[in-house]
């Protein structure tokens, strides 16, 4: 894997590790509010049942007091008619001290009920109070939630395009190491090739058809004056730095120089392969000196 892939492969944890955080703080402050939420709103509807149901006992004794008025009122009327007044007004007294202690006792429970509906009131206000917080709350928690997922959709679309990008490095780099491969190969067989042209050639000198001329060679330079450089020396193979881009073409000849101090000329090559901007030379001549990288060559003699 390449460092690119390493370094993606680093930022895809990283990023799936923020991820899996923020999805649980998510769920953590969800379930908190809303089992707080469901509780409050539990503790409502009881305070609302409890003020309905002291509400119809209110009025349920509210009813009782009317009847029992109505009762006082009849037997008042009663008593009026009666041949025996005193009795009657014994017996209305009695009737009004039993009717008086029965509204004194419904009008204490009346208070109680009243005190009790008060409490649940103001039970049923925090409540509310408490819901409208929870409320708030949630509302706030819904805007960091929607602030934290338009973050998190920001860098999915950064992480894809960082991913995009790596597998395009990815790519360019194996269709650069295959082109590398390639041109290696083409390289191999080139030089193969070479070899077994130098060794035809030499065959052919050795059978006699090689023409004869200064040292044993024939002279066939290029039409116009050349000069480059010797790059590699494999035996009595020499690489050049010019081709037929120059002018060079095979079977041309070239004389190879050294200068320094003492200039001298060592031999000549035959051109034997050839390529826009390379050719390989092979020693047609016994050289004075072995050839070595940055010996000149050139279509001509030089001056010694």
């Amino acid at each position: 894997m390449t460092i690119v892939g390493k370094i993606l492969v680093f930022f895809n944890l990283v990023f799936s590790l923020v991820v899996g955080a923020f999805a649980v703080m998510d769920y953590t402050a969800r379930t908190h509010w809303v089992e707080g939420y469901n509780k409050v709103s539990k503790e409502f509807q009881v305070a609302q049942t409890s003020a309905a149901a002291y509400k119809a006992q209110n009025e349920k004794l509210l009813a009782d007091n009317a009847r029992l008025n109505q009762r006082l009122t009849q037997l008042a009327g009663k008593a009026a008619n009666v041949q025996q007044p005193e009795k009657a007004a014994e017996a209305v007294a009695q009737a009004l001290q039993a009717a008086q202690k029965t509204v004194e006792d419904q009008k204490t429970e009346i208070t109680g009920l009243r005190a009790q509906l008060t409490a649940e009131q103001k039970k049923s206000l925090s409540a509310d109070s408490s819901t409208t917080a929870s409320q708030s709350g949630m509302v706030r928690h819904q805007a960091d939630v929607d602030a934290m997922r338009k973050t998190l959709t920001e860098e999915t679309k950064k992480n894809i395009e960082l991913t995009r990008y790596g597998n395009e490095l990815r790519d360019r780099a194996v269709a650069a190491e295959i082109q590398a491969r390639s041109l290696k190969d083409m390289n191999g067989r080139l030089e193969t090739q070479l070899q077994d042209m130098a060794r035809d050639v030499a065959r052919l000198r050795s059978s006699g058809g090689a023409g004869a001329g200064r040292g044993g060679a024939a002279t066939n330079p290029p039409p116009e004056n050349v000069e480059g450089l010797v790059q590699r020396v494999e035996g009595n193979l020499a690489t050049l730095s010019i081709g037929s881009d120059a002018g060079l073409q095979r079977g041309h000849t070239m004389e190879v120089f050294r200068l320094g101090q003492t200039p001298r000329y060592l031999g000549k090559v035959r051109i034997v392969e050839v390529t826009p901007t390379r050719a390989v030379g092979q020693a047609v001549t016994r050289m004075t000196t072995p050839m070595k990288q940055g010996d000149i060559v050139s279509s001509r003699i030089m001056p010694r």
